[in-house]
């Protein structure tokens, strides 16, 4: 299944639910502006801020050896992640962001952390997108980059929708619209594959290797500080740090409407499930499938 896709992605500037209900309905990326520029986080969150509200908070970094984005063995399967580590706020800080130290070759991300529960001081700072009638659950994400290392999120698909604020920093994102699942190569030749990952690196696969992959269709953005990406349920994307930066993610459960109200869902859906369930099955991880669809719906 092919989806179409506008040659360069749309840009809105505070658009009011009615008109973004509008846009989300084409199933479609976009970039929105002139929204967290009023946020008290945007103006704010400085290294020394940040610090000294919420330094002694403990906070989940995961460490990653320096060729760990080389070998699609360690990101796109389970087993290939280290699991992260509990430290100080303040030491992630002035150890990894302000130091950059290189311990033992090993680099590190703040990634994923559940902001309210990881930072309650910091909550009064954001003012929550109401683009969804529902609750958001929202994850905190601080990188950087260097002159070795760049903070990364593989490639990847959410079934969620994801509202992406970048508050601090830029990110890189390459973004990919869902076509034919098994064209992204996902990991379902092991009992360790995360079915919504990609063994594709677009960044140092060697492509001849992944003939199938649509890197034609690849849509690049460098997002500003300031702006929010929106990211539709099932899209493919991949996340580099430009510079030192923080993002937050607010996700939305999906919606059996959802399904009929956005273009093309229901076909995408489709196109993922029965391959995704086959796996499920086979590899003794319906229960995972079972994960998968509550994630969706819960």
């Amino acid at each position: 299944m092919k989806v179409q896709v506008r040659e360069s992605i749309l840009r809105i500037k505070n658009p009011p639910k009615t008109k973004f209900s509008k846009i989300w309905k084409q199933h479609q990326p976009c970039v929105i502006e002139d929204v967290v520029q009023d946020w008290d986080a945007y103006k704010n969150w400085s290294d020394d801020y940040l610090i000294e509200r919420c330094g002694d908070n403990l906070v989940p970094v995961r460490f990653y050896q320096q060729d760990f984005w080389r070998n699609s063995q360690n990101y796109a399967y389970e087993d290939g992640y280290e699991p992260k580590k509990e430290i100080k706020f303040h030491d992630y800080v002035n150890n990894h962001i302000k130091g950059n130290k290189n311990v033992a070759n090993l680099e590190c991300y703040l990634s994923e952390a559940y902001f309210e529960d990881r930072f309650p001081e910091l909550i009064k700072d954001v003012t929550y997108p109401e683009f969804f009638n529902r609750k958001a659950f929202v994850t905190f994400w601080y990188g950087f980059a260097s002159k070795n290392f760049s903070s990364t999120t593989n490639l990847h698909f959410d079934p969620l929708h994801n509202i992406f604020a970048q508050i601090k920093g830029r990110k890189r994102i390459l973004l990919y619209p869902p076509s034919d699942y098994l064209s992204f190569y996902p990991p379902l030749d092991s009992t360790s594959g995360v079915g919504f990952n990609s063994k594709v690196n677009p960044d140092t696969s060697n492509l001849e290797l992944f003939p199938k992959f649509p890197q034609q269709d690849k849509i690049e953005i460098i997002l500003q500080p300031g702006e929010i990406l929106y990211i539709p349920p099932f899209w493919w994307h991949h996340l580099t740090a430009v510079d030192e930066n923080i993002s937050l993610s607010f996700w939305y459960d999906l919606k059996i409407e959802d399904f009929f109200q956005q273009k093309n869902m229901l076909s995408i859906f489709g196109n993922i499930a029965p391959t995704y369930l086959y796996y499920a099955i086979t590899s003794g991880k319906f229960k995972e499938f079972i994960g998968f669809l509550k994630t969706m719906f819960a």
